[in-house]
């Protein structure tokens, strides 16, 4: 178990399979919890509401937010292990948000104001690479190192749980499977041709679907547009490059999509929190320790 607190938030990650089981019904405290769920699959009741959680079809979250102590209780799960990060936060956690703005404030505060507010959802490339980078970092990373890397990806994974929640739909009910399956393909389609020039017109083409019903889609089950995903997949392997690779920044900036290295400076930050230029020094002495 890592435990970490940045600017009063405490965060504690579990970040090792845990054997799942019958156990003795307890008390656990409010706040707002994540559970990424990798493989496996887990039954339990928190006040008496169900939760039936399985990976078995791909890995899956469960967000749930509690305003005061609750009853936990561990009803059964995989006979093998199970693959299961933890994410925890303080009761007074929610307050130090600001949901001003975006048109989703009210949506989420809601979410985080109510005693057994819950959400379950698949989840995309993105945060199951998050989720595997906090249970297993970059073997080139130092030992020191570990904690922030660790609370770093916790952040991130929090920070897109958020977004999810506030575009999430009224039924609390993973994607139907049509949907999941065109969502599917659209997505492979996407990742297969990211360094290629790609309109809405000719994935819509590509997947067989009108370009309304792909637009919507996406939308629902990843909770953000076609090509939000294809500039945040670009930025990341931008990301990648600058941290592994030491490439340039004009470089970096031209596999990311962007002409100008100053546009692509600012997307990146916005991403990211810190400046391309930053994040490629601050991983220079790691690239150097492990060659």
């Amino acid at each position: 178990m890592a435990t970490s607190e940045h600017d009063g938030i405490s965060l504690a990650c579990r970040l090792t399979p845990v054997v799942a089981g019958p156990r003795p019904a307890r008390e656990i405290q409010p706040g707002f919890r994540l559970m990424v769920y990798l493989h496996g699959w887990e039954r339990f009741e928190i006040d008496d509401q169900p939760f039936d959680v399985s990976a078995d079809g791909g890995p899956v979250a469960l967000a749930f937010s509690l305003t005061r102590p609750a009853r936990l209780a561990q009803i059964a799960g995989s006979e093998d292990r199970l693959g299961k990060l933890t994410i925890k936060t303080p009761s007074d956690w929610a307050s130090t948000l600001d949901l001003e703005g975006g048109g989703h404030g009210d949506s989420l505060a809601a979410f985080l104001a109510g005693h057994g507010s819950s959400h379950i959802w698949r989840l995309d490339d993105d945060s199951i690479r998050l989720a595997k980078l906090a249970t297993e970092p970059p073997a080139w990373l130092p030992r020191e190192a570990l904690p922030l890397y660790r609370r770093a990806r916790a952040f991130d994974l929090i920070c897109v749980t958020l977004s999810t929640l506030a575009l999430r739909r009224e039924e609390n009910v993973l994607p139907r499977s049509a949907q999941a399956l065109l969502g599917d393909r659209i997505r492979i389609f996407l990742l297969d041709h990211l360094n290629e020039p790609l309109t809405i017109d000719s994935v819509a083409q590509a997947v067989g679907a009108s370009v309304s019903v792909v637009q919507r889609c996406f939308k629902e089950l990843y909770g953000m547009t076609v090509f939000d995903f294809v500039r945040r997949r670009r930025l990341d392997a931008a990301r990648d490059a600058l941290d592994n690779r030491g490439v340039s920044i004009a470089c970096a900036a031209f596999m990311a999509g962007y002409s100008a290295p100053s546009s692509f400076a600012t997307a990146f930050k916005k991403a990211y929190g810190v400046p391309p230029k930053l994040r490629r020094r601050q991983a220079m002495p790691f690239r150097e320790a492990a060659e």
